[in-house]
């Protein structure tokens, strides 16, 4: 996996690919500033099949998003023949759940052997972390970043819930409450923050729970 040299790669080529990733298109139609800025904090890879992006244990401040190509999420490289738990596709948003909780990478996540290229872009999740200090980016960004996580994690808990209804989960699920105040706050970043909190560490207990492992986000 290399990471793409900007000289080479003209910002608008980026914008195209980024553009395909909801969270950089809200950003990009609301405030071209700030998407500019997000521009000029992430970094652009590009991943041959059979590279890994993460290694499970790892540790990292990498929020990833996949903008060509497609990724299979291993459960345990280490072990010969480790099975496919969950396949990446363009678009998605990946990496969330290590970050929410401050854990090691929890898969291995590899690009997948008939993608020709995987093209992939990375930023630093401590850009948004700390939600109580001053941030280069806008409330704005800040809200859509974590409405995209908590969009992500709700997501894959529901497909879970579908699969599983009586799982134990599901009980905890509905207790966790949705904002219901004023829209474009601080408030409501507050909630969000602490939203994605919880739905990661649900999403965590349902992945650690067997023998059903559900639509697993490991990483």
């Amino acid at each position: 996996m290399k990471l793409v040299n900007r000289s080479d790669w003209p910002d608008e080529r980026i914008k195209g690919l980024l553009a395909g990733v909801p969270f950089f298109n809200e950003v990009l139609r609301a405030d071209a500033e700030q998407f500019q800025l997000l521009l000029d904090h992430a970094d652009v890879l590009v991943a041959q099949p059979g590279d890994v992006v993460m290694r499970q244990g790892d540790d990292d401040n990498y929020l990833y998003f996949l903008l060509r190509g497609q990724l299979g999420v291993m459960a345990d490289q280490r072990e010969a023949g480790s099975q496919v738990l969950n396949y990446i596709s363009p678009g998605e948003v990946f990496g969330t759940l290590a970050m929410l909780r401050g854990t090691p990478r929890t898969a291995t996540i590899r690009v997948d052997d008939a993608t020709r290229e995987a093209v992939l872009a990375r930023i630093d999740f401590t850009l948004f972390s700390n939600i109580r200090a001053a941030s280069v980016f806008s409330l704005g960004t800040r809200l859509s970043f974590y409405t995209m996580l908590v969009h992500n994690i709700r997501w894959t808990l529901e497909v879970n819930r579908m699969q599983e209804p009586e799982h134990p989960v599901v009980s905890q699920l509905r207790k966790v409450p949705l904002y219901t105040g004023a829209k474009g706050t601080e408030e409501e970043l507050d909630a969000l923050h602490q939203q994605a909190h919880v739905l990661a560490d649900l999403l965590c207990q349902w992945n650690e729970s067997p023998p059903a492992m559900g639509n697993m986000q490991l990483t």
